[in-house]
């Protein structure tokens, strides 16, 4: 924060080298006054060049499970979590700060048998988005862009009875998008 600062000041002193004496120095100590005001609001804004609030996570099913409908799948061993912003105790992925965020999640199948992969993507409670297989699918899943503010949760969600997710080759991920 202070190279940007003390390079923003020289580039102003040059581009004002023109100026004499006592009227260059106060021009340059209001330009800098103006550069702190505005350096100090984009830090309460958001972060300038930190990724303070970068986040990433994949977590996986420890084990084999059946479920009924409406119940939230059981990602609970985490590979990755960036920031900290999936909980393994409640499934749930809690937005850090506002922005656009891609959540991606795969269901291992047992084909075969009378089982499904129909999950709703959720957020704050609402389906976002849905994905539907049946046991002729091996594998399952699907990927969204989701806007979301700071503290919205997301996670994922049967929507019907037998889903069946098999052991540690279903996986849940996100990760907020910078540009």
């Amino acid at each position: 924060m202070r190279r940007i600062f003390l390079f923003l000041w020289v580039c102003l002193l040059v581009s004002n080298k023109r100026a004499e004496g006592g009227s260059m120095m106060a021009h340059l100590m209001r330009q800098a006054g103006t550069l702190k005001h505005g350096l100090k609001l984009a830090m309460k804004i958001g972060d300038i060049g930190t990724h303070k609030n970068d986040v990433a996570f994949t977590a996986v099913t420890s084990s084999a499970t059946n479920y009924r409908s409406s119940r939230t799948i059981a990602f609970n061993k985490m590979l990755l979590n960036h920031g900290n912003a999936f909980s393994t105790s409640n499934y749930r992925f809690t937005a850090p700060s506002e922005g656009l965020y891609v959540f991606s999640w795969s269901l291992a199948l047992v084909k075969g048998r009378s089982y499904n992969g129909n999950v709703n993507l959720m957020k704050d409670g609402s389906v976002y988005h849905s994905t539907q297989c049946s046991n002729t699918h091996q594998q399952c899943g699907n990927t969204a862009a989701v806007s979301l503010g700071k503290n919205n949760r997301v996670w994922i969600q049967t929507r019907s009875n037998n889903v069946y997710v098999y052991g540690t080759f279903s996986s849940f991920s996100g990760w907020k998008v910078h540009w």
